[in-house]
């Protein structure tokens, strides 16, 4: 995001990407499922140089427009029921929008309604590492991936609001657990009952039922005023996890629902992201897509030019007993703090004449641990599916795009179709126009170190 939250695009105005960025996508979320017969937007220069990919509920309809086409919209015949509708802007960059619009069974415009966006703030007494990646900004932007977490601590955490001006709210509704995926939900904490107070001697108890999706509360009073404190009494508790987590959180009143402005805190976060990847002479390499494949020596193609201060020419690559027949893998590394990364590794067992192929999709996020001497250090974290297969099959859909709620299979017993939440680290290197990612403990990600180029 550059200038604004995307919900300016449902109000007519305009709305950028972020300067340069590749795979831009726009997600839109309704609160209940709605005929869908034509979706079209509108760029600000008329122009585009890729494909714009169109996804109804994640990857359930797909469809597509071509660069030529001077009217972008995509048609849906037979028409939709869609929970969801994502525009992936492909290698389009300079994203610039005039508007998105959504047309019904009989190609009439909806009237599209939104959260108001109001100045505030949000401070929660304890939040988990990192920072950035659990942010309580995290409940108000719109992405059911990302969430509020607690560190450890469940009765007695706070979460309080101050809004820039007097605000009426009546009712809330809140997005419990972590809805990343059914397993994240599961194996976190979820709140079961909590205590608003606030201004005025403002104080209610409320409870929270342990489901998916988003659930509305009326409050008995309503409350006025510029201060409110969200406090934790008890918690469903995690599978596994300790602690709890919340996806999103809207404030209501009788004239619609708000949230507190996200932008700042993007800002920040992505700034601070441009900062350590620059340190590495690896700012390029945000916002775009790396590709490429397992190597056991350096390219010789990999010219060494502007190597920062104190950084090797050369890669440590460990050596690597087993490499893989072949392999290729994408990985998009984002500055808001978040990935997504796909894969696929061949090999033969000559013995039983058989080739065994592995197929990886994560989404997630990651973590700066360290930015030194021309190396990133980064521990990416989030969720992973890895299917095994004894011979090559076509498969589609990995990324959900940018949920994965809407294909999880929980518990699956199948140990060649694994859907788990996993953390690696690796570290990035530049070294002239290629790029070296090496896996430290390659505990979930098959692969030792990969030759990557930008898409």
């Amino acid at each position: 995001m550059d200038n604004g939250l995307p919900f300016l695009l449902l109000d007519g105005k305009e709305w950028k990407s972020e300067s340069g960025a590749e795979f831009v996508k726009l997600h839109f979320y309704a609160d209940e499922p709605f005929a869908l017969s034509k979706v079209s937007f509108e760029t600000c220069d008329g122009k585009l140089t890729d494909k714009v990919a169109a996804y109804v509920n994640f990857d359930e309809v797909y469809g597509s427009v071509d660069p030529q086409n001077a009217n972008p919209e995509v048609l849906f015949e037979p028409v939709v029921q869609a929970r969801s509708v994502t525009l992936n802007f492909q290698r389009n960059r300079n994203i610039c929008l005039k508007n998105v619009k959504f047309y019904d069974e009989a190609k009439k415009k909806y009237r599209t309604y939104f959260p108001e966006i109001t100045q505030g703030s949000a401070v929660a007494s304890e939040t988990g590492k990192p920072e950035s990646s659990y942010s309580v900004y995290n409940l108000f932007d719109s992405k059911y991936e990302n969430g509020y977490a607690s560190k450890n601590g469940g009765k007695g955490v706070t979460i309080s609001f101050q809004f820039e001006s007097e605000k009426k709210i009546s009712k809330l509704k809140i997005w419990n657990g972590y809805q990343r995926s059914d397993v994240h939900c599961i194996k976190n904490g979820r709140v079961k009952e909590f205590t608003l107070t606030g201004d005025n001697g403002y104080s209610e108890k409320l409870s929270l039922e342990d489901s998916m999706g988003g659930l509305e509360l009326a409050l008995k009073q309503p409350f006025k005023g510029k201060n409110l404190k969200l406090t934790v009494d008890s918690l469903y508790p995690g599978y596994s996890e300790v602690g709890f987590v919340l996806s999103e959180l809207r404030f209501g009143n009788d004239d619609g629902w708000f949230v507190i402005d996200t932008l700042p805190k993007f800002k920040e976060t992505a700034s601070k992201n441009l900062a350590d990847f620059a340190k590495a002479s690896l700012a390029k390499v945000l916002n775009r897509g790396l590709t490429g494949l397992e190597i056991t020596s350096m390219s010789e193609e990999a010219a060494v030019v502007d190597l920062p201060q104190g950084a090797s020419p050369e890669v440590e690559i460990p050596e690597n007993q087993d490499p893989p027949v072949s392999s290729d893998w994408t990985i998009r590394l984002r500055s808001d703090g978040t990935f997504f990364l796909e894969g696929s590794t061949l090999r033969e067992d000559y013995d039983a004449g058989q080739e065994s192929s592995k197929k990886f999709y994560g989404m997630g996020n990651y973590q700066v641990v360290s930015a030194l001497d021309g190396k990133l250090e980064l521990r990416i974290f989030g969720f992973l599916r890895k299917q095994t297969f004894t011979n090559f099959l076509d498969y589609g859909g990995g990324d959900c795009n940018g949920c994965g709620r809407d294909c999880n299979l929980v518990k699956n017993p199948d140990p060649n179709n694994i859907e788990k939440i996993f953390q690696e680290s690796v570290y990035l290197q530049a070294r002239g126009n290629k790029y070296y990612m090496t896996n430290i403990k390659k505990a979930n990600l098959d692969f030792s170190t990969l030759e990557l180029s930008l898409e």
